[in-house]
């Protein structure tokens, strides 16, 4: 008989590998009885589930247009699954694992699709994709799926009240309008104007209203037709958060009336009278309002950080800054288990906190205040929430006798460019090197164009030019350092520092090595000429390769600079001066020279790789002409 059981289980094991036992059944032999063998049910074979992305920073629900692989197609790193239409434009959903398509969750042409939810299922074997032919995921976002069409609302025995229309009745469709993120490090930003009031007429494009950003300031441009019903945040408000509502938008003018005693507290208990749903259900259903919350944070060193919001709340609770957490998730985002992982491993940097000076009343006031916040009030009223986004203030300095001070209110832009720079130059390993290049043929060539054409141009568009093609020829300074590996750029897009009464900001001369001195001339006056009336767009400073800061026009001589995360290396440039050097007879003569210094990330250009590319850019800078090819 044994020998019988062991045949059944030869016969059986390639099923056996992916099934759970469940409980024990009696085999009856030939020869004896009653022996115990444990039977097994099949489970599903090892798989991922992918869920939506976040295909751009303020992308909430997407569209799926198109899918371009079908069930059963095998898949590799880097192919397209489908064309997601998201706030910003049509991107594809780019795979990061190989296997094979199992199962397709959202049919192609659904709308509304909710970053995070499940689209697709892949299997390592194409032998285990029928395996999935019925499968359905059970989560509570999968069954609300903006793609299935709405559910009629079930019959009731017991019948539903309804209100009247002006004191609890629903608001006619409508939108509400929330503050984006306007730069990749923006955590808040401040109204400055108003360009519409309620009842004007909006189209994608349009621009409804000014904030100043940690960058710039920036339009805030609309996505779709309709009229504006509400204003809900007055201009001149400022640490205006994320995610915060601006205004009200509804596809119908007749509709603006409608709203003018709109509130988002009122728009809430609107919506809870006229579904007159349990409790229980209530409570759940605004669970999956937070759990559906945009997924993007921002580091207290100004980088962007995705994290599940179950994550960021459990982060939160156990005090554990996200920005030390590494992520498993979807494009690296951090999950509650990663979170989990690293509160295990016994290192626990802490959220910093701001101390201040408390006396005793306003102690026991403090401690008091917790208890009086809504915890379920979404978005407060703009002065609470201006309030609310103050940062704790310190006790006032003392005074010293006789010497008189004023306090200035730091700017986003002021305390993003803190942030970054201290990032830098405490995660950086920065290394300098420092070049005399020879300016005499420069400044001929120089003075001959310029007598050519109306564009003036400058030394500095020749060490543009001299620098691009440089990183050309050098690629690996033209990379940067992403964590677990290096991104090295094909395109050499240069970075401007330019000074502003706001800040620094560097927007960029995009693929300068392929354009002619005469062009990169316009495009920095123009640039500089926007950063100094605070006019750029996000897409003209948010990139870039590399950097130049040249300080030469203010008489130095020679600094080094902080690198510009991501980037791996900045080149200080100092002025133009004449200097005594010896001729080929060993005679003095004098020569028009300039120190530069480059500063690199050891992490990612090495110091031999960094003196060829000093050698390349003094090839170039020493020899005009071969910039003008």
């Amino acid at each position: 008989m044994l020998k019988h059981a062991l045949r059944v289980m030869q016969v059986f094991r390639p099923k056996l590998l992916h099934c759970v036992p469940l409980q024990t059944l009696a085999i009856r032999g030939p020869l004896f009885t009653n022996i115990p063998v444990s039977y097994f049910s099949t489970s599903l074979p090892k798989h991922k589930k992918l869920a939506m992305p976040a295909l751009s920073p303020t992308m909430e629900a997407g569209n799926i247009q198109k899918y371009l692989k079908k069930v059963g197609d095998p898949i590799t790193a880097g192919d397209v699954l489908c064309e997601v239409e998201t706030d910003k434009a049509t991107v594809g959903f780019e795979m990061q694992d190989e296997g094979f398509l199992a199962q397709i969750l959202v049919p192609e042409g659904s709308k509304g699709v909710k970053v995070g939810q499940l689209v697709a299922v892949i299997v390592p074997k194409q032998s285990d994709v029928a395996s999935f032919a019925n499968f359905k995921d059970s989560s509570p976002e999968q069954n609300s799926a903006a793609s299935k069409p709405a559910a009629q609302p079930q019959q009731s025995s017991t019948p539903q009240r309804t209100q009247p229309a002006a004191t609890g009745g629903a608001f006619p469709k409508h939108s509400k309008l929330g503050l984006p993120a306007l730069s990749p490090t923006m955590e808040k930003g401040n109204l400055m104007k108003w360009l519409v009031k309620e009842g004007d007429k909006i189209s994608p494009g349009d621009v409804i209203c000014e904030i100043e950003t940690d960058k710039a300031s920036v339009g805030f441009e609309v996505q779709e037709d309709g009229y504006i019903a509400k204003l809900m945040v007055p201009a001149g408000t400022k640490d205006i958060k994320l995610g915060t509502i601006l205004a009200i938008s509804t596809p119908k003018k007749d509709n603006v009336p409608s709203f003018a005693n709109y509130t988002l507290e009122g728009a809430a208990a609107a919506t809870q009278t006229t579904q007159a749903q349990p409790v229980q259900q209530q409570q759940q259903q605004q669970q999956t309002i937070i759990n559906e919350t945009p997924i993007q944070t921002v580091s207290q060193s100004g980088q962007r950080i995705f994290a599940s919001p179950l994550a960021k709340e459990f982060a939160k609770k156990n005090n554990v800054a996200l920005e030390f957490v590494r992520g498993t998730g979807i494009d690296g985002s951090i999950v509650k288990k990663d979170v989990e992982r690293f509160l295990s491993s016994g290192s626990k940097p802490e959220v910093q906190q701001q101390q201040q000076v408390i006396s005793p009343p306003q102690q026991q006031q403090q401690t008091q205040a917790p208890t009086q916040e809504q915890p379920t009030q979404q978005t407060p009223p703009p002065t609470q929430a201006k309030q609310q986004a103050k940062p704790a203030t310190a006790s006032k300095p003392v005074a010293i006798e006789g010497n008189p001070y004023v306090d200035t209110e730091l700017t986003n832009m002021r305390q993003t460019i803190a942030a970054r720079l201290l990032e830098s130059k405490t995660t950086i390993p920065h290394y300098y090197l420092t070049m005399t290049v020879t300016m005499d043929k420069v400044l001929k060539v120089r003075e001959e164009l310029n007598k050519l054409q109306k564009v003036k141009i400058s030394v500095n568009d020749f060490i543009i030019k001299a620098s691009a093609l440089a990183l050309k020829d050098v690629p690996q300074a033209n990379s940067q350092w992403h964590g677990t590996f290096i991104r090295k750029f094909t395109n050499a897009d240069i970075s401007i520092a330019v000074a502003t009464d706001a800040g620094l900001i560097t927007p960029i001369v995009f693929n300068a090595n392929s354009k002619g001195l005469g062009t990169i001339a316009s495009t920095v006056k123009e640039l500089a000429d926007k950063a100094k009336a605070n006019k750029l767009k996000p897409q003209e400073f948010i990139g870039g390769t590399f950097t130049i800061s040249n300080l030469g026009m203010f008489g130095i001589d020679q600094f080094i600079a902080v690198i510009n995360p991501p980037q791996s290396a900045i080149l200080a440039v100092g002025k133009t001066s004449k200097r005594f050097v010896p001729d080929e007879n060993g005679q003095p003569k004098v020569e028009n020279q300039m120190d530069v210094t480059l500063s690199c990330d050891h992490r990612v250009v090495d110091g031999a790789v960094g003196a060829q590319w000093l050698q390349r850019f003094k090839f170039y800078i020493e020899d005009p002409n071969t910039l003008l090819l």
